[in-house]
């Protein structure tokens, strides 16, 4: 703009000797009088026009700055808006975590109730936050599931007469506990007791573990002699037991009644009922003798025939049937074995002992 009013200013001056001249000549040419003065003429008029095109650019410069100034205000209004609304986007997703962690932990709460087992109760109060499920988390969604499938007085009582994990609550008196139902073989109803098929679980184990039960009941697993006594000891039952070898043989043996005794009778065989079946009945033999352990001599033997045998049953001196032992494909009095099957203690590859209210 500077450079522009010096020219101007150059122009002027330059126009001014020019005619300061022409009027000096003026005296000594008066003829020339009109052309000169057209001529400056239209030098002010040129220069008119300049001032003109310099007061429009001006203008025109104002008007732009004036146009940015208004975009640069309502750029940093919407700048403002939006600061607002990622601030209370940001609250609000942080209540909802925080309702989120105490509903959730209201629901870990109400599981408890649920829970029979005093070291289930610690499990479930001790689970910390971490990348995927752990076990202790996956048994607490499986419960969480079962409460959607009873509880129901016996396997009987189940409507949808599908195979499964049900919770079952044979009296008022007592806590709803997960069980498994087969509802398809022999007519349904059948609540699963013991189960083996791999041998991934160790079956020779103590007292204690006998009692309350251990495993996964929908995989291998002993219900526990406490439970069983409270169940058969209340209503009447009928035992069917399942075993197949390792050429896929399968068998099965049932009898039309069983129940066993409380922990101060050493959890006696009471009642083994009439026999029928295909595998040779392996049971009987047992009936009248209390179960015996590792660490619990119960048998009529001079030994321990948990220990001589590596398992937990109603022994006599010592077995005909020994479904608590090991899993091995050998003819063994240590093995999972059924006598009468074939004559002799082969191992067996699957047993399965059921029982249904008569």
């Amino acid at each position: 703009m500077r450079s522009v009013c010096l020219c101007l200013g150059l122009v002027l001056g330059c126009s001014f000797v020019v005619a300061t001249n022409e009027t000096e000549s003026t005296t000594v040419k008066p003829a020339s009088t009109g052309s000169s003065g057209y001529g400056f003429e239209m030098l002010m008029a040129k220069l008119d026009y300049l001032q003109y095109k310099l007061l429009e650019m001006d203008f025109g410069m104002k008007e732009h700055s004036e146009g940015i100034a208004q975009n640069q205000a309502q750029l940093e209004k919407v700048f403002g808006s939006m600061l607002w609304a990622i601030s209370r986007l940001d609250q609000a997703v942080g209540n909802n975590l925080t309702a989120l962690q105490t509903q959730s932990w209201k629901i870990l709460a109400r599981q408890t109730v649920c829970a029979n087992h005093e070291q289930l109760r610690g499990e479930i109060f001790s689970l910390a936050p971490k990348q995927g499920l752990s076990t202790n988390a996956r048994s607490l969604f499986d419960l969480q599931g079962m409460r959607h499938k009873g509880p129901y007085a016996s396997c009987r009582d189940e409507p949808s007469k599908i195979s499964g994990k049900y919770l079952l609550r044979p009296s008022d008196d007592e806590e709803p506990f997960p069980v498994y139902c087969e509802q398809t073989k022999f007519g349904g109803g059948w609540l699963v007791i013991q189960h083996r098929f791999e041998g991934s679980l160790d079956f020779f184990r103590n007292w204690t573990e006998y009692r309350d039960g251990f495993g996964s009941i929908d995989r291998e697993f002993w219900i526990g002699l406490e439970k069983l006594h409270q169940l058969t000891s209340r209503k009447a039952y009928q035992l069917l037991i399942e075993v197949e070898d390792f050429a896929n043989d399968y068998r099965y043996a049932r009898y039309k009644e069983f129940e066993i005794g409380s922990e101060a009778e050493q959890y006696m065989l009471k009642k083994v009922g009439a026999y029928s079946g295909t595998g040779g009945d392996s049971f009987t033999y047992h009936k009248g003798w209390k179960f015996t352990t590792m660490d619990r001599d119960n048998d009529g033997s001079a030994t321990n025939c948990a220990v001589t045998c590596e398992g937990a049953w109603w022994y006599n001196n010592c077995h005909h049937s020994n479904l608590n032992g090991r899993f091995m494909n050998a003819i063994d009095v240590k093995s999972i074995s059924w006598y009468h099957f074939k004559s002799n203690h082969q191992g067996m590859a699957y047993s399965r002992m059921m029982i249904r209210e008569v």
